[in-house]
This record gives C-alpha cells, structure tokens and sequence, in this order.
C-alpha cells in the first residue's frame, strides 16, 4: 500500500490491511498497536551512475559537496533528523536540506536515477540499481551512522493470520542490507 505512514496506520486501524513494515521512528507507540522489530538497515547516499560528484568521490565525499544537488529523500521522523544534525551539523536539517520528499521510495530513485539528485534513505531499497551499475552508494568521509529500524505492526489483540509467518520469514529474507 502506498501512502504516508499515517494514512497506512490508519488503513490497518480500519482494518484494510492486516500488517505493516515501517520505520518504527515514524510511529508513535500506542495501546492498540503491536511492534515487533525485524530489522535494521543501513542509510545512506545514492546517486546515478555518471553523476558529477563521483569524479571527486575516491577519497569520500565531505557533506556540503551533496547541498549543490537535490536531496530527495522521504519525510523523517524528528529522531532521524536530530541524528543527521549531530552528524553533520546544522545544514544537515531534513527541514531545510531536501528538496524532493515523497512517501514512494521507488519514485524517489526513479529520480534519482535520470536527474543529478541525490537519495538520503535506506540504501537496500536501491539494492536493484546499484547490482545493475545504474545507481551508486556515495563514499561520504564521514559516514552516515543512521539506520532504518522497521518493525513488524499489527493491531493488538487480533489473532494473527496463519500466513503472518509466511510474511515475517518475507521480510526478514527480503529487508536486508
């Protein structure tokens, strides 16, 4: 289901979906809410193959040399936000730093993939892209030490659907960095 956060917490409320996966950051806890944690994965910076910024990336990019391009990024929690301050200083405020946000990763890398913006976010969900040389992780001197905490949510209360295990075992196999 594609959507904010919000309007799929909603969705599951109502029970239009059974189960969702997303970064607990973004979800604040609640009675009626189950959070299983699944994984963590790794953030980053990814950019096109060609992309100007790879002819000075050898020895890891500084963090202002990506402020000349587009961050496109997804909405972030204010945890994530606080940590790419601490990490890279002020200018590094989501708020003020991306130019492009949409709830669509996938729409985000298609992005990124034909125009010199640069993706912030978890970089397996670019794991296609980079295996076939169209995307590329971006050397940062200092890396992000960010991660993605996605969790398992369901209602509480509700008896689990037999075919849960089935998409516990999905995720755990498929989320992954």
């Amino acid at each position: 289901s594609r959507g904010s956060t919000e309007l799929q917490l909603t969705q599951l409320r109502e029970r239009q979906l059974d189960a969702l996966v997303v970064d607990v950051r973004r979800v604040e806890a609640a009675p009626d809410l189950k959070m299983t944690q699944v994984v963590e994965m790794r953030a980053g910076f990814v950019c096109r193959q060609g992309h100007p910024l790879l002819e000075r990336a050898a020895q890891g990019l500084a963090f202002d040399a990506l402020l000349s391009y587009p961050i496109a990024s997804i909405q972030l929690s204010q945890e994530v936000a606080r940590l790419l301050v601490d990490h890279y200083g002020p200018q590094a405020n989501p708020a003020q730093m991306t130019t492009l946000q949409c709830e669509d990763i996938a729409s985000l890398l298609d992005v990124v993939g034909q125009t010199d913006a640069i993706y912030l976010g978890i970089v397996g969900a670019a794991r296609q892209g980079l295996a076939q040389g169209r995307l590329v992780e971006l050397p940062m001197q200092i890396p992000l030490k960010g991660q993605a905490r996605l969790a398992l949510i369901t209602l509480a209360g509700r008896t689990e659907l037999p075919v849960m295990s089935v998409f516990r075992a999905f995720v755990q196999n498929h989320l992954s960095d």
